[in-house]
């Protein structure tokens, strides 16, 4: 598993392909087509919601990153996108994992002693 700075996915909303990306440094959230900038932020507070305009189209960005990544796109209907960047997602599922195992062993470890 390589180090990536910036992660990025592809999808289609609202008839576009729409780049999203994460800067892992800075923190900054974005979210472009080949035209223009539609979205851009740095996610420093845990619970960050913002409306954004697609296409002509009102959408709900919902990003959550106490415990686990979590980056929703939302409209009017329900989900649009379950989750904007997976390998984000994934990479968070695995470290609450393997901190969960680490601090059982500990634990484990010390009710043994």
């Amino acid at each position: 598993m390589a180090f990536e700075r910036i992660q990025k996915q592809t999808h289609t909303i609202a008839e576009q392909t729409v780049v999203v990306s994460y800067d892992r440094f800075t923190t900054r959230f974005e979210i472009k087509n080949k035209q223009e900038l539609i979205f851009s932020s740095l996610v420093l507070s845990p619970i960050k919601t913002s409306n954004i305009v697609i296409n002509k189209q009102k959408f709900t960005l919902k990003i959550l990153w106490f415990f686990l990544w979590q980056s929703q796109l939302l409209n009017s209907k329900g989900i649009v996108v379950q989750e904007l960047l997976e390998c984000r997602r994934r990479k968070s599922i695995s470290l609450l994992v393997y901190f969960t195992l680490i601090i059982s062993v500990k634990i484990g470890l010390g009710l043994m002693a």
